[in-house]
């Protein structure tokens, strides 16, 4: 599990697993808490120059709700209709938006995305996505980092 200190920032290391839990909120001091992974403080996943970051959704909800978020936080249709948005990836290096959606119930690893460079942002879906105050989705992000040499994965 990814250890939170005053920053969101986390160094992705090629062959080592890393995860972001599905509430992860970080204390920058006794009074004030900054909330990982928000839009204003998004996870920031860096690998070492020449890496890209492979990530992996390992999803324990087990619903079949349907409420999705893009960018600006508004409803989104990248993901099915029978699934729930969790967040998306914002790979800089192409432009790329990528949403983070619920598995299938019988489904519960899903490959997120590989990124084109070696930093990407997460913004998560901290709110009750479904408008349940009892729906608390269960989730890990897993990551980590993979080597590459001339477009071919060593």
């Amino acid at each position: 599990m990814v250890k939170e200190d005053r920053s969101c920032l986390v160094r992705v290391t090629a062959g080592l697993r890393q995860h972001i839990r599905s509430s992860s909120e970080n204390s920058t001091s006794g009074r004030q808490r900054v909330r990982c992974g928000s839009r204003s403080h998004p996870w920031l996943l860096e690998a070492q120059t020449g890496q890209q970051i492979n990530i992996s959704l390992l999803d324990f909800s087990g619903h079949g709700r349907r409420t999705q978020l893009d960018t600006r936080g508004l409803v989104s249709d990248d993901c099915s209709p029978a699934h729930v948005q969790y967040g998306y990836i914002v790979d800089k290096t192409n432009k790329n938006n990528v949403s983070i959606c619920s598995t299938a119930a019988q489904q519960r690893h899903k490959h997120v995305y590989q990124s084109t460079g070696n930093v990407v942002e997460v913004v998560l879906a901290h709110q009750q996505p479904t408008g349940d105050e009892n729906y608390s989705p269960n989730y890990l992000l897993s990551f980590e980092g993979t080597l590459k040499h001339d477009n071919t994965e060593i």
